[in-house]
């Protein structure tokens, strides 16, 4: 089983109404870059789907466990960039420095890739095909004189399944993982596809 330390850097991409990655969108990559956001943690659940018994003849004759349950993704990201926010949650701009959350609130379905690294060192990544990313609230409060220390905000990613074509065969997938740099770049390209010319 590989367990991933760090959390190296967040990709997130719109995607387009086939849920493939839109050839208009940019690559957002928040990696903790000074004033563009930093990702603190990330929690995948809903993996593994409960499992039905099904009784006949006064015995556990079936266990119906096939499949996935409520998968989602649990992030930790701090200082994330007003801009980015805006186009994840789906929230209306008004006009510059203005936006509105309300009833025709709604975020647009983004893939997710997630960069970490095993206990050797070695690249290790997490890839959530497509979802929804929301943050149910916003808080304040009184300055102490305590030292600041900044908390990050919550953001729960609600996946759904997505085609993805590898090599020449289509799968079909919640969430991938890659080990190892090579894999962790193809993997990226499969779920994230090629970053706009010019750059991101």
């Amino acid at each position: 089983m590989a367990v991933a330390y760090g959390f190296k850097s967040l990709s997130i991409r719109a995607l387009d109404k086939n849920r493939q990655p839109s050839t208009t969108a940019p690559i957002h990559v928040i990696k903790g870059d000074p004033e563009k956001g930093a990702p603190v943690t990330m929690e995948l659940t809903g993996l593994t789907k409960e499992a039905v018994k099904v009784f006949g003849g006064n015995i556990e004759y079936f266990v119906v466990r096939k499949g996935v349950g409520a998968v989602a993704a649990n992030f930790g990201l701090l200082d994330l960039p007003t801009k980015i926010e805006q186009e994840i949650y789906g929230y209306e701009i008004v006009k510059e420095g203005i936006d509105g959350i309300g009833n025709n609130t709604e975020a647009p379905f983004v893939a997710a890739f997630c960069e970490s690294e095993d206990m050797k060192g070695e690249p290790v990544a997490y890839a959530i095909l497509a979802g929804t990313l929301t943050t149910d609230g916003f808080s304040i409060a009184t300055k102490t004189d305590e030292d600041f220390t900044p908390e990050p905000g919550e953001t729960v990613m609600s996946a759904v399944s997505r085609k993805v074509t590898v090599e020449t065969e289509e799968k079909e997938f919640h969430v991938m993982r890659a080990f190892g740099s090579a894999s962790v770049e193809e993997l990226r390209t499969i779920v994230l596809g090629a970053p706009l010319t010019g750059g991101e």
